[in-house]
C-alpha cells in the first residue's frame, strides 16, 4: 500500500521535466516505455504526465508497424502555457480585458449623456427659437435684437417652463404615480428594457451566448464517452468540437490529461482514445448531460429592427444639428453680411442666448455645440458598423464549425457513403452562407482518410470504415458491469 502511495503522491512538474529532457535527448520522438527507460520514473506517472507534456508543447501520436504509439514533437519544444511568450500574452489579454470594460463603462456613461442629453438640448433649442420667433424676438439682419428686452423675457420664461415640465414632471415622480398617472401604457413600459441597456445593446451588443461553451461541449463529450463505453476515434472527438483533423489531434491532449485517458492501439492497428473514468457511475442508465455542441449564432442586438432605427434617428438628429452648428460657426463672417432667414435663424438665437452668460458665445457652439456632438454622432455609427462585420464573420466561422459538426457525425455513421451535408435540414446555426463550405470541409476530411470519390459527389471512406469497425470491437469487450460503483461501503454520516 505505501509503495502504491509513493506512486500516485509525486511532483508534477518535476516528471514533466524529466519527460521533456527525455524527448529532447532523443530528438523529439520517444515512446513510454523509453521514458521509463531513460528517466526510471514509475509507469503510471509517465503515462498520467505524457498527455500534459504533448497538450503544452504540442505534441503528436504516431504507430509504429508492431503497434507501438511515439509521442512526436515536429514543432519544438514552445510552451503554450508557461515562459515570456505566454506570460506576456496574458498580460497583454489581461490589460486589454481590463482597458475595455473601463473605456466600454466610460464610453457607456458617456454615451448616455452625448445621445439623450444633446438629443434633449437641441430639441428644445429648436422649440424655443421657434417660439421665440412666433412671439416676435427674431434678431435682424444684422444680428441685432427688434426687442431685447421683450425677447429675452420670454426666452427666460420658456427656459424656466421647460425645465419645471421635464425635471419635476419625471425626476420627482415615484415609479408608482408615474404608473398610476400613465395608465396602461405606464404598465406595458414595465415590460420593456431599460433605455441605457438598449441603446448599449445597438452599440455594444450583447455578451457571448458561448461564454460558457467549453463547458458544454465536455459534458456532451463526456455523455458521448460514455454512449461509446470509453472508447473514442478522433473522429467522434471531431464531431464534438467540429476541429479540423490536424486541430483536433493536438487538441484531444487535453481531453487526455483532465479525464485521464490513455491513446491506445488495437491489433488492427487503429489508434483510439479510451477514458475509463468516465464509465465510473452510481446507476447504470446515468448517461450524463447529453447537451448539443452546437454552438449558438451571435445576435447583433437585443433590440427590435424599429427599436434601432429610432436610436439610430435621434442620433441623426445629433448629427445633423452638430453640422450645422459647426457650418455656421465657421462661416460666422460670411453669414454676418446677410439678413437673418429661416435657415440661420437658429445659429443667431443661440448666439444671443449664449452671449448673455459666456464672453465668447462663437467658441461655444462651436465645440460645444458643433465638434463634440458631431464627432460623437459619427462615432456612435461608426462602433455598431465595425462590430457587425466583426459579427458577421464570427457567426459565418460559428455555423462553418457547427456544420463540420454534423459532417464528421454523419461520416462517423456512415463512412461507407459520405455526402456533402444537406444544409437545408440543419438548424440555422450550422447553415453557412458560403455555398462551397460544406465542399471543401467533406474533401478535407476525404484527403485525411484516404477516400474514394463515389457516384454523386459523395466519397467513400474505406480507412474510416475499418477504424469504425475495429472500435466497435474493442467496445464490444467492454463490460458495463465493471464501471458501477457498487453499494455503499462506509458512509462518514452513519
Amino acid at each position: 500500500m505505501a509503495k502504491q502511495a509513493d506512486v500516485l503522491d509525486y511532483d508534477k512538474d518535476s516528471v514533466r521535466e524529466a519527460i521533456l529532457r527525455t524527448f529532447k535527448q532523443r530528438r523529439g520522438e520517444a515512446a513510454p516505455a523509453d521514458i521509463v527507460a531513460f528517466t526510471g520514473l514509475p509507469k503510471p506517472q509517465v503515462d498520467a504526465e505524457l498527455p500534459a507534456v504533448a497538450d503544452e508543447f504540442g505534441g503528436r501520436l504516431k504507430v509504429t508497424e508492431s503497434g507501438e504509439i511515439l509521442y512526436s514533437f515536429p514543432d519544438g519544444y514552445r510552451s503554450r502555457y508557461r515562459g515570456f511568450g505566454p506570460s506576456l500574452k496574458k498580460a497583454l489579454k489581461a490589460f486589454r480585458k481590463g482597458s475595455a470594460a473601463v473605456a466600454t463603462f466610460l464610453f457607456k456613461a458617456w454615451i448616455m449623456v452625448m445621445l439623450v442629453g444633446y438629443f434633449a438640448l437641441f430639441i428644445a433649442l429648436a422649440v424655443l427659437a421657434v417660439l421665440a420667433s412666433v412671439a416676435g424676438t427674431a434678431s435682424d439682419s444684422r444680428g441685432k435684437s427688434r426687442s431685447r428686452g421683450g425677447g429675452l423675457g420670454l426666452t427666460a420664461r420658456l427656459i424656466d417652463l421647460f425645465v419645471r415640465i421635464w425635471f419635476y414632471n419625471e425626476v420627482f415622480k415615484s415609479p408608482g404615480q408615474r404608473r398610476y398617472e400613465s395608465g396602461a401604457r405606464g404598465r406595458s413600459r414595465e415590460n420593456r428594457r431599460p433605455l441605457h441597456k438598449a441603446i448599449f445593446s445597438f452599440v455594444f451588443g450583447e455578451p457571448d451566448p458561448n461564454a460558457d461553451h467549453d463547458a458544454v461541449e465536455k459534458r456532451a463529450f463526456v455523455a458521448l464517452a460514455r454512449a461509446k463505453k470509453g472508447v473514442i476515434l478522433l473522429e467522434d472527438f471531431m464531431a464534438v468540437t467540429g476541429l479540423s483533423p490536424d486541430a483536433a489531434d493536438r487538441a484531444i491532449n487535453r481531453y487526455l490529461y483532465e479525464f485521464e485517458g490513455s491513446p491506445e492501439v488495437s491489433e488492427a492497428g487503429t489508434v483510439y482514445y479510451r477514458f475509463p473514468k468516465l464509465l465510473l457511475r452510481s446507476r447504470a442508465d446515468d448517461e450524463g448531460a447529453a447537451d448539443s455542441p452546437l454552438k449558438r449564432v451571435r445576435a447583433f442586438s437585443a433590440n427590435d429592427k424599429k427599436a434601432n432605427f429610432w436610436y439610430a434617428a435621434i442620433n441623426g438628429v445629433n448629427l445633423a444639428f452638430g453640422s450645422y452648428f459647426l457650418y455656421c460657426s465657421l462661416g460666422v463672417e460670411a453669414l454676418a453680411q446677410r439678413p437673418v432667414t429661416g435657415g440661420t435663424y437658429l445659429f443667431w438665437f443661440v448666439a444671443q442666448l449664449l452671449s448673455q452668460v459666456s464672453a465668447n458665445p462663437l467658441a461655444i457652439m462651436t465645440i460645444g455645440l458643433g465638434i463634440v456632438p458631431l464627432a460623437f454622432s459619427a462615432l456612435f455609427w461608426l462602433v455598431p458598423a465595425l462590430r457587425s462585420g466583426r459579427v458577421a464573420a464570427e457567426n459565418e466561422r460559428i455555423r462553418e464549425g457547427n456544420m463540420r459538426r454534423a459532417l464528421y457525425a454523419e461520416a462517423v455513421a456512415s463512412p461507407a457513403s459520405v455526402g456533402a451535408v444537406d444544409v437545408a435540414s440543419l438548424p440555422a446555426a450550422a447553415r453557412p452562407k458560403n455555398s462551397a463550405a460544406g465542399r471543401r470541409a467533406l474533401e478535407e476530411l476525404a484527403a485525411y482518410e484516404g477516400g474514394d470519390p463515389a457516384e454523386g459527389g459523395a466519397w467513400r471512406l474505406p480507412e474510416l470504415e475499418r477504424k469504425v469497425a475495429d472500435a466497435e470491437r474493442v467496445r464490444a469487450s467492454v463490460r458495463s458491469e465493471d464501471y458501477r460503483l457498487g453499494g455503499v461501503a462506509f458512509d462518514s454520516g452513519s
